[in-house]
């Protein structure tokens, strides 16, 4: 008994220590302005959404968000396809230099972002790319395959290689068999891939402040930094914005929460 109260306590103590800073913020965006820089803090006695018509209403704020999520959109259906098309090959086939291959994609999936700016802004200053979406298209691409690469590969090496043999029995091609045999049944790794090259897009801040200069492509991340008053920082803004640009992806993981969890399993425990 006195063993499961601990447990429930601790994992209540863990749920308020997760949840409590985005809270605090929720509190602090709709505070008065002459609360929100109290000391103490204190919970807000009156209530107000000044900060949030701000932020919808009289900023550029809705366009970031429009940037963002198409920015996000865009790199996930030309991400996924990519990296399943390449797990296909290295979960079905043997050929000299796989090795190698696995090799350079942990590489890329370990250089820290912060060695790459320099090189892609001076890549994109030539191509003419910066303040484009395709710039950070291209770059959030590269920087999530690896990730959707090795997710896939894991989520097709459970599926029986005899699906395979049957198919071509049948008089399938290779790409027939992928396309109507191994990808639908690959729907919960796909999704599960989608859901964190979408997250992580959405919340890149680095690629996002370097390769947009003006506010007709800015991001919703840096949007959020660059939020400037007159004669004082409006915390109340800022937190309005942290909120709204968090709620879409609380809402998304809602909807695909099994599915993600069900990817980043998969060929964990062998049956």
């Amino acid at each position: 008994m006195i063993k499961k109260l601990t447990f429930y306590l601790f994992l209540i103590f863990i749920i308020f220590w997760s949840i409590g800073p985005f809270l605090w913020i929720f509190l602090t965006s709709v505070k008065p302005p002459a609360q929100i820089m109290q000391l103490p803090p204190v919970f807000p006695v009156t209530y107000t959404i000044d900060a949030y018509k701000n932020v919808l209403l009289g900023s550029h704020f809705p366009y970031y968000l429009f940037n963002t999520f198409m920015v996000s959109l865009a790199t996930v259906f030309t991400t996924i396809p990519l990296s399943l098309l390449a797990a296909y090959g290295i979960s079905r086939f043997s050929f000299r230099g796989k090795t190698v291959i696995l090799f350079i994609i942990i590489i890329l999936f370990a250089l820290p972002s912060i060695s790459l700016v320099a090189a892609l802004y001076k890549l994109f200053h030539v191509l003419g790319w910066i303040n484009l979406p395709v710039s950070l298209i291209f770059t959030y691409c590269a920087q999530n395959f690896p990730l959707s690469f090795f997710l896939m590969v894991k989520y097709l090496d459970k599926i029986p290689g005899e699906m395979d043999c049957a198919a071509l029995v049948d008089g399938c091609t290779h790409f027939q068999t992928f396309r109507y045999i191994i990808a639908p049944m690959s729907l919960p790794g796909i999704i599960s891939s989608a859901v964190l090259i979408f997250i992580f897009c959405w919340n890149e801040f680095l690629f996002a402040l370097t390769f947009t200069l003006d506010e007709s492509s800015r991001l919703a991340s840096v949007g959020i930094a660059l939020f400037q008053g007159t004669f004082e920082i409006p915390w109340g803004d800022i937190a309005a914005a942290s909120v709204i640009v968090t709620l879409p992806l609380l809402i998304f993981l809602m909807f695909f929460q099994k599915y993600v969890v069900q990817g980043l399993t998969s060929g964990a425990v062998k049956g």
